[in-house]
């Protein structure tokens, strides 16, 4: 009996040179990396196969993958060296190691930024305001008794106190401005391997400060009103708009709505960091707590509006841990929202110290 001829390779076609060549891309388990695709029971690869490894995380809209499948890692456009930006899938050890090395970049220009901005005006806003405060009534009454009357003038002193508190908040929160546009300029500006100095930091931070300086008190107000009502509408206010300042810095247009849309669209991952950012900073602030319970132990309440060596030592106190309290907030933030515009697309920290300017 005659055999049938063998197939015809010399044209494309079934049975032409593409059913030939080698055998299509399988994943490392086994299976065709095809997205969703499961493989067959005791399926093995091809021997010596090379393959590129392949990563399922899920991607922002708009992405040639769709959410959940296997695609290659790093996604096309992104860059996993990246210094400043947590890549999608990385989690909380890229954040942290991104954090950990921007303060390791830039802690040298950091320090002397934040003395100038955050460290000097809050010594001297204490200082200013002591002498300020208005004493109250110190003599005894015998229980039953009604109070004493207060002290003539002392409700005029009580609102001067206020007053000034105000108004020298206002003129620190602006210095501070100045030291949150200034920071973010240099830690996404080293990130991306660019030169700055404390000056330069300085003048872009002056430029900037007008607008962040507006947002900020927009943003406090918010809080204010907020903890007003119940105090929980506060807290989701603080945690809902606090990437403000870098949405602000690199985006423009209105940053609370923004800063909020980043936040829902993921909030257990923005909530988390955010925590994290505050409870460092609040261990931080803890430092001075001690001497404030020392001086309501054992300094005379008639000094209280002195500057008596108590009161200077918690205002020498308190502006020494603004700076590390501003450093990790700084950081944290910025890094966070790194993270977050890489969940919606490619970026990089060059593409972000372009933006910032």
């Amino acid at each position: 009996m005659s055999q049938p001829p063998p197939p015809d390779r010399s044209h494309p076609g079934p049975e032409g040179p593409a059913a030939v060549g080698p055998p299509p891309a399988q994943h490392p388990a086994g299976f065709p990396a095809h997205p969703g695709q499961q493989p067959y029971p005791g399926q093995q690869p091809y021997p010596g196969q090379a393959l590129p490894p392949v990563h399922a995380v899920p991607y922002p809209p708009g992405h040639p993958f769709a959410p959940g499948y296997a695609v290659p890692w790093p996604p096309p456009g992104y860059d996993p060296a990246d210094p400043l930006v947590t890549l999608p899938g990385e989690g909380l050890s890229g954040w942290f190691s991104r954090c950990s090395g921007a303060l390791r970049r830039s802690w040298r220009l950091l320090v002397p930024v934040l003395a100038l901005t955050h460290a000097l005006p809050t010594l001297l806003l204490l200082l200013a305001t002591v002498p300020l405060y208005p004493l109250p009534p110190l003599e005894p009454t015998a229980p039953g008794e009604p109070p004493p009357p207060l002290p003539d003038g002392y409700l005029g002193d009580l609102g001067v106190f206020f007053a000034a508190m105000i108004g020298l908040g206002c003129l620190l929160g602006f210095v501070q401005a100045v030291g949150w546009a200034a920071g973010t300029r240099v830690v996404v500006r080293q990130a991306a391997g660019e030169s700055t100095s404390t000056g330069d930091a300085l003048a872009y931070g002056l430029r900037r400060a007008p607008a962040l300086w507006g947002w900020t008190l927009v943003y406090g107000l918010l809080m204010l009103v907020g903890f007003v009502l119940c105090y929980l509408p506060g807290l989701y206010v603080m945690a809902a708009l606090s990437l403000f300042g870098p949405v602000l810095l690199f985006e423009g247009g209105a940053p609370l709505g923004r800063a909020r849309q980043m936040f829902h669209a993921r909030l257990g991952s923005v909530l988390g960091r955010i925590a994290l950012v505050g409870l460092a900073a609040s261990l931080a602030s803890m430092v001075v707590a001690p001497i404030q319970v020392a001086a309501v132990l054992f300094a005379d309440p008639a000094d209280v509006a002195s500057l008596d060596g108590w009161n200077v030592a918690y205002a020498v106190g308190a502006a020494l841990v603004a700076v590390p309290a501003a450093l990790v907030y700084l950081v944290g933030l910025v890094v966070t929202y790194a993270e977050q515009r890489a969940h919606e697309g490619p970026v990089t920290a060059a593409r972000l110290a372009g933006e910032i300017g």
